[in-house]
């Protein structure tokens, strides 16, 4: 402990003797451990950490799906849900999970609020606790929806000032009464998606009543389920026990589950359900931070390699003096450490500095976000990542000081050369694997950008520029008596008097309404994939056809610019009790007729045969609905008229910015009804943006990654050429003194440089072809071995560093013959 502790205070004085050596040092690792510190915290809290809830590892999401016809987690019904809980065996307690949008009445302002309607046992599944109040539980069980109602802690905070007397008063959702029994802490959020945020409400339903239909096993209404597993049951045998409860119910119900469609349920771990888009993204991110952490480490080996040459005389004394072979290798390493060390400390200060204000340019959809801090994870990770580039940038210097010929270091140190050829290729391979390092950088980044850029180029089959967007939602009262918007009779005027009044907003051309705005998450959220039967094609071979339900007013084509391909768009006669007709994309056209004209051809939604028969009138380019990054999702399109809604969102088309017609577009909609919250006022071009967040951060930061490693790696060239050329001097000026014109040499130190980038560069191209596949789910519209990229990538990296390589070359055309002849 004594000869460790002489070491560290030997250490401390050799660094604080070269300050500027050690500061640069030490910036250095700090940006690396900074940059992992920040990058670590948000996997470890998405992914890493289990979820905040009572034995979450037993949670489970649980789908129903259709695999003979390629279908996913589609809707159940009442019945089947009851099969989860008393024929499966597999569960402790299960849950029915809906979100929705609800409106809020009774304050300043109506308010559109995320409402998560649940079985009443959902809370005590999580293992959730009240902060305020209590939680709804069994006693609250009603077949219908119950009346007490859960508040999150930010709509307790900002609707009710935190008063604890909110219990028992009472909200107005959708006009129905509900009366606040509890409030939630503030680290609760709900495990899964919503319509669009964090859920504010919680609510409870038998859902069997109104104003739910009254349960039939092939209604299927419920969106989704999830559940705990009994003690002791893999996902595995769970999953099997399911399978086999799948076929049975098959078997026994058999005119309700049609043979073709193969209906089973499955379950996923609730973790991976909630964060299983994200994972290959922050792997990426976490993948390509660590490679800088590398890089670093190469960097500040190269400098302490530099930084040895001129202790050559020292150590050789000391070998002398007895000190062994580990003592030598020991006190470099001690030194290595301490760079290390004091370098990871400032690593996680700014890193802890920063993290919030780095928070704000995640992407709002990434899950668990709000759950992001420095904990012990984190610090124990940091604290790794800065001893393992401790040993990795000082094992080289500790090794080479080590070496035993003492007299031969006694001479190179008189002469001031430093190190032999040994420590000039030591150095090489480090320049050479930096450089490696950094073309896997590049690549990723250039393909990331790319794509990036090509989504941005992306037809999204309408115009989004002059478009502002509005979203309003008609309220869905428990009790259908109450209902203002229940028929066809209340809705279409109520639309036909919305668009009248969006087209006289002053500045706003023309108005139109659609049920899904295209690529919006909310949209996404609500969006309805139905079944279809076509008329001239026999019922059992059209198990496969479904498509996307959308629902439009008879200028939103117009507004949007979406090109009419063949046939009509709808007009204001296509309404209730006339003739149902719908209008179909391309790829629906392509899908479900192939080469013939699908035009006056007839369809169905559902195998209902009581439900209408719809012709196909029109063909329209295809719309981006899913995402700019989503092809070939068949869409069909009704008339607002012929269909009833609770979620629209207005398309004006303007020259005036969304922030300037707001307050006219508010006060037009609650002109109507003054109950009606309007939100999401944003232009389209907004809309789109919001939707390409996720690859925008990914690419951003695996960008500027990128620009991290081409600069080190170009710092990292430059300085084992200037070392280079600090070294041979008195080569260099015996060579001038023979009379080499400075032509030469230029070609002899940009010459190493060259072949050092080449070597690299070829490598990094090796590397980055083996990885590419590794991003292959992030890339749209290129390869992931996009030859493009694999050129110009590389050919950026030797364009840098034959500039730092021209540098030092031509510094040693300043080398005064004379001088280096009386040096050497």
């Amino acid at each position: 402990m004594d000869a460790l502790l002489q070491d560290v205070r030997y250490g401390l004085r050799m660094l604080w003797g070269k300050p500027t050596f050690a500061l640069v040092a030490i910036l250095t690792l700090a940006l690396g451990v900074g940059a992992n510190t920040a990058i670590f915290s948000i996997v470890n809290a998405v992914l890493l950490r289990p979820l905040p809830y009572r034995d979450s590892a037993n949670l489970v999401k649980i789908t129903f799906n259709n695999p003979g016809v390629g279908l996913r987690d589609v809707p159940f019904s009442v019945p089947e849900f009851e099969d989860l809980k008393n024929r499966a065996g597999v569960f402790e307690e299960v849950s029915v999970i809906w979100p929705v949008s609800a409106n809020v009445t009774g304050g300043k302002q109506p308010q559109r609020i995320e409402l998560m309607v649940t079985s009443p046992n959902y809370f005590s599944m999580l293992g959730a606790t009240p902060q305020i109040g209590r939680l709804y539980g069994r006693q609250d069980f009603a077949i219908g929806f119950a009346p007490s109602v859960v508040i999150s802690d930010g709509l307790w905070r900002r609707s009710f000032g935190g008063d604890p007397n909110v219990l028992g008063q009472t909200l107005r959702i959708d006009n129905d009464p509900y009366t606040i029994v509890g409030v939630l802490p503030p680290g609760f959020r709900h495990p899964g998606a919503t319509v669009s945020g964090d859920v504010e409400i919680w609510g409870t339903a038998g859902f069997g009543d109104d104003p739910f239909p009254k349960p039939q096993r092939k209604l299927r209404f419920l969106p989704g389920a999830i559940g705990r597993l009994k003690r002791g049951l893999t996902i595995e045998q769970a999953q099997a026990r399911l399978t086999a409860m799948s076929s049975e119910s098959r078997r026994d119900f058999a005119s309700d589950y049609p043979p073709q469609s193969d209906w089973t349920v499955s379950i996923q771990s609730l973790h991976d359900a909630l964060v299983g888009n994200v994972r290959p993204m922050l792997l990426v991110l976490l993948g390509a931070v660590l490679l800088i952490v590398f890089i670093v480490s190469l960097n500040i080996a190269n400098l302490l390699l530099a930084r040895a040459s001129g202790r050559q005389q020292e150590m050789a004394v000391r070998v002398a003096l007895g000190a062994g072979r580990w003592r030598m290798i020991r006190q470099m390493l001690t030194e290595s450490m301490i760079l290390s060390i004091i370098g990871g400390i400032a690593g996680v200060a700014t890193a802890i500095l920063v993290l919030g204000s780095a928070l704000r340019f995640v992407p709002a959809n990434i899950p668990r976000v709000n759950e992001v801090t420095v904990d012990w994870v984190v610090l124990g990770f940091a604290l790794l990542i800065s001893v393992m580039s401790g040993l990795l940038f000082g094992l080289a210097p500790a090794i080479q000081a080590s070496r035993s010929d003492v007299a031969q270091q006694v001479r190179e140190g008189a002469r001031g050369s430093g190190y032999s050829s040994k420590t000039t290729r030591i150095r090489d391979v480090l320049i050479i694997s930096e450089l490696a390092v950094a073309v896997v950088l590049m690549v990723g980044a250039g393909l990331l950008l790319r794509t990036f850029y090509h989504l941005l180029k992306e037809n999204p089959g309408f115009n989004p520029s002059h478009v502002v967007t509005a979203n309003i939602w008609l309220p869905a009262p428990n009790n259908p008596k109450a209902d203002p918007y229940l028929t066809f009779a209340q809705q279409i005027p109520f639309k036909r008097e919305l668009l009248r009044r969006m087209s006289g907003i002053p500045g706003v051309a023309a108005a139109g309404i659609t049920s899904n705005l295209p690529t919006s998450a909310q949209s996404a959220n609500q969006t309805i994939n139905a079944e279809l039967v076509l008329e001239d094609r026999p019922a059992e071979t059209s198990q496969d056809l479904r498509a996307e339900l959308i629902r439009v007013s008879p200028d939103y084509f117009s507004v949007m610019q979406a090109p009419l391909l063949r046939g009509r768009v709808f007009s204001e006669n296509d309404e209730d009790g006339k003739p149902p007709v719908v209008i179909i994309d391309e790829t629906t056209a392509r899908r479900f007729w192939g080469g013939g004209d699908p035009l006056g051809h007839r369809v169905r939604i559902g195998p209902d045969p009581t439900r209408p028969w719809m012709t196909v009138v029109g063909i329209v380019k295809d719309i981006k609905h899913d995402g700019l990054d989503v092809d070939g999702v068949p869409h069909i399109y009704l008339s607002m008229y012929q269909s009833r809604d609770r979620a629209l969102s207005v398309v004006l088309r303007t020259s005036l910015p969304a922030y300037v017609l707001e307050p006219e577009i508010r006060s037009e909609i609650q002109k109507i009804d003054s109950g009606l919250p309007v939100f999401n006022v944003t232009s389209m071009n907004q809309v789109l943006d919001n939707s390409l967040a996720t690859r925008r951060f990914s690419a951003d930061v695996v960008a500027g990654f990128a620009g991290v490693a081409l600069l080190l790696a170009s710092i990292g060239i430059y300085g084992v050429l200037a070392y280079m050329v600090g070294q041979r001097s008195r080569e260099i000026g015996v060579r001038m003194a023979l009379g080499a014109g400075r032509g030469k040499i230029v070609k002899l130190i940009l010459g190493r440089g060259v072949m050092l980038s080449i070597i690299g560069i070829v490598a990094g191209i090796v590397f980055s072809l083996s990885a590419a596949s590794l991003i292959a789910r992030l890339v749209y519209g290129i390869r992931p071995h996009d030859p493009a990229i694999f050129v110009a990538m590389p050919l950026l990296l030797f364009g840098i560093s034959v500039l730092a390589s021209f540098l030092p070359a031509w510094r040693a055309t300043k080398v005064d013959p004379m001088v280096a002849l009386r040096e050497g």
